[in-house]
């Protein structure tokens, strides 16, 4: 990795005795893997030039935080013993501990083993694959070795290492993990790619605060919360700013560094501290923004609008226009919208399951889905007084005493089977290719065919599926089968499906919401 390059990725401050020496290790690294490649049994590992630099910078700075305890890959490890049971999942079982010293072939075949999927997000890769081990030994040999006549003293860790009094002093440290350090810039990138190309402010932010990584399912927040010298209340604040305030304020008052605004959509007030120089907002001034919490205040958080001073009659069409667009937003801090969410999505599955006499539905193809659900949801309609319908056809201009669902063309085009699960917490899931996921568990691993195991690696990997609907297909028929799909071999552990569906579906184990609108 070139100096420039290797010194964009540093975070601001005094260099460390250690720093100077990393950009040359790098280059180093980056000879060895390009020779490493050459003896491979397979090409699976084989990088473009760009990727293969990327790597060996992320592999010198890996072994300038085991050294130096800067605290990124013991954080990532203490996350995996509370999870998982073990330091390192997919490489030691629980119970088993590592080789003792910082930098050693378990850490880097875990690592090694992540972030190729990093770089060739298309590449299906084995934890035990053999030339990942082969790659690791090597790579760790050499970084011992190197490591041995360098110096401690790191600027990432003097950089972490300050104060966390301010909300803005803990971010900055947010920003660079998340966008610059060896364990997420990768992610990072690749989010970005999805999302526009382009790292505006909302899509960082997005990253930042709510985007789960390959990393154990893990973000940037849990990460820097395991990191910094901070209190057990302090981490689980930082842990929660994937539930960022985002609303419509209105300001009230400004004192000083302080501000007082009020939420829009609850009506809650909110005390705001923001940094030195020039307020942009009046007061009465209308504001479309994040908020989180910090040490008793609140401070903004990403990008605000601020749209002017405006009538009530407009405001209210604003608010009105922000809960039918984005309900589960507002849930996050309208705890009594949240509670009438939960109690008319109970109401939703109780009625799925006197219907289907199950929490599974699964149809042919999507027209027969789509038949069903019309007809299960007209049934409903009728059980009602001929009065309320009415009123509801009314309000909501129906030509008929029922609502009428619409679906996307794919899924009504679907052929190969559609499953409909009624998850009690989320609300209605929906998985097409649904043939092939059950023949394929009904194999218990052995013989898969690859449309059997790319649609259970779908359905795994699928952001709109919940870990209960994996669940609920592993009791009745075995993990044996998403195990092979992912190419996880040897001895089962109960942790391994844990770990898919965690390192998969990161965001489904932080505090959820009812994917259901009220109207």
């Amino acid at each position: 990795m070139s100096v420039p390059l290797f010194g964009s990725h540093r975070p601001p401050g005094r260099a460390g005795k250690c720093d100077r020496h990393l950009p040359q290790l790098a280059q180093e690294l980056e000879q060895l893997l390009t020779m490493a490649e050459d003896s491979l049994a397979f090409s699976t590992l084989r990088l473009p030039g760009d990727d293969r630099e990327e790597l060996a910078g992320v592999l010198a700075e890996f072994a300038e935080d085991v050294r130096n305890g800067i605290g990124i890959w013991d954080s990532l490890e203490q996350h995996n013993i509370e999870f998982f049971g073990t330091r390192l999942p997919l490489v030691l079982r629980p119970g088993e501990d590592t080789d003792q010293r910082p930098v050693n072939e378990h850490r880097l075949q875990h690592l090694l083993w992540v972030m190729y999927s990093e770089l060739k997000p298309e590449l299906l890769l084995s934890p035990t694959h053999q030339d990942l081990k082969l790659m690791a030994a090597t790579v760790s040999t050499f970084l011992r070795k190197r490591f041995a006549g360098i110096p401690r003293g790191s600027a990432v860790k003097a950089f972490l290492g300050g104060p966390n009094t301010y909300g803005w002093e803990v971010k900055r440290k947010l920003i660079w993990l998340g966008t610059h350090s060896y364990l997420f810039r990768s992610s990072f990138l690749n989010y970005v790619e999805k999302h526009g190309k382009k790292p505006e402010v909302p899509i960082v932010d997005d990253f930042l605060c709510q985007q789960t990584t390959a990393w154990s399912g893990l973000g940037a927040i849990d990460i820097l919360a395991g990191v910094l010298d901070i209190t057990p209340e302090q981490r689980a604040t930082l842990r929660g700013w994937f539930d960022r305030h985002t609303a419509i304020y209105q300001v009230l008052a400004v004192d000083g560094l302080l501000m007082k605004v009020v939420n829009k959509i609850c009506d809650k007030p909110y005390t705001v501290r923001r940094g030195n120089g020039t307020n942009p907002f009046e007061i009465g001034q209308v504001v479309l923004g994040s908020l989180v919490p910090w040490n008793g205040e609140w401070y903004w958080s990403g990008q605000q609008w601020g749209v002017g001073k405006m009538p009530e009659d407009q405001l209210q069409k604003m608010k009105d226009s922000f809960l039918k667009d984005s309900p589960l937003i507002a849930y996050r801090y309208c705890d009594e919208l949240a509670e009438k969410a939960r109690a008319s999505l109970n109401l939703n599955c109780r009625r799925f399951l006197d219907y289907h006499g199950d929490d599974l539905a699964v149809y042919p193809d999507g027209v027969a889905m789509a038949g069903d659900r019309q007809k299960e949801m007209r049934l409903q309609w009728e059980s009602h007084p001929p009065e309320v319908v009415a009123k509801a056809m009314d309000k909501f201009k129906l030509p008929n005493p029922w609502p009428s669902a619409s679906y996307p063309q794919s899924l009504l085009e679907s052929k190969n089977g559609v499953g409909v699960y009624c998850n009690t917490d989320e609300g209605d899931e929906v998985m097409t290719g649904f043939n092939d996921i059950i023949s394929g568990l009904k194999k218990r691993g052995a013989g898969l065919t690859r449309d059997e195991q790319e649609a259970i690696r779908e359905f795994v990997g699928s952001d709109s599926i919940s870990p209960a609907f994996v669940r609920r297909m592993v009791r009745e028929y075995g993990h044996e089968s998403i195990e092979a799909a992912f190419l996880i071999r040897g001895e089962s552990q109960d942790y391994h499906l844990d770990y898919l569906l965690r390192q998969h579906k990161g965001e489904y184990y932080r505090k959820r919401y009812p994917r259901i609108t009220l109207v």
